[in-house]
Formats: C-alpha cells, structure tokens, sequence
C-alpha cells in the first residue's frame, strides 16, 4: 500500500466536498466546475491590480535586504527578518492567481510567530 502525500489527501478532500455540495453535479452546472472566491477575484481586474502591487512589495524586499547588508549586529539581523517577512507578504499576494486547487495563500504568509520575533526584535533596538 502506497503513501498519500499532503497534496493528494487534499485533492481527494477537495473532490469529495465538491461532489457532496448542492447544487455542484456537474449534470446540472453544464459541466462547470466551481471557482474559488479567491480565485475569482484572482481573474478580475481588481485582483491583477493586487497582484501587481505584491510585486512592488516584493521588490522593496530587496531594497531593505541591499540596506541590511551595509549594518552589523542586531540591526542587521532585524532587517533581514523584516526583508524576509515583507518578501512573503508580497509573494503571496503577486502569486495569488497561480494557486492550484487545493492550495492555500495561508501556506506562503509569514506565520504568526515570525511576527512576534521581528515585533521583539524592533523592541530590542529601541532600548
């Protein structure tokens, strides 16, 4: 017997809540498959605007990684940590039209314990 990965327990999740939904047989849809609100907006013109904006933050990423480099010490490790957690933000936010189904924006965001690290580390250089 074979293993099931992480994305193929999601994928058999995704397909038996779809079947199960009223009103999701593809006999009375036409065939359709449903979208995701998130992916709806993903295609709108509203969500290419966001996409492109994560873009932009994702560049400012490097531009606070180019001024961490001319630091030392704590400011330095602090910067890195804010490059990386504003890198995340923006690559989650520009790669939002390419999930695939099953996937979660949620996996790519910075995860709530890097926020209390960077918002310690902003503390201990304000001392």
């Amino acid at each position: 017997m074979s293993e099931l990965s992480r994305a193929d327990i999601r994928k058999l999740v995704m397909e038996a809540m779809l079947s199960s939904s009223p009103g999701s047989s593809s006999s009375s849809s036409g065939g359709k498959t449903r979208k995701s609100e998130m992916k709806q907006f993903s295609e709108s013109k509203s969500g290419q605007v966001v996409q492109r904006e994560g873009r932009k933050i994702q560049s400012c990423s490097e531009a606070i990684k180019k001024v961490a480099e001319d630091q030392t010490g704590a400011m330095r490790e602090t910067l890195d940590r804010i490059a990386e957690f504003v890198e995340k933000t923006g690559s989650c936010l520009s790669g939002m039209g390419s999930l695939s189904e099953g996937s979660s924006m949620c996996e790519s965001l910075p995860t709530v314990s890097e926020l209390k690290q960077l918002h310690k580390d902003i503390a201990r250089l304000e001392k």
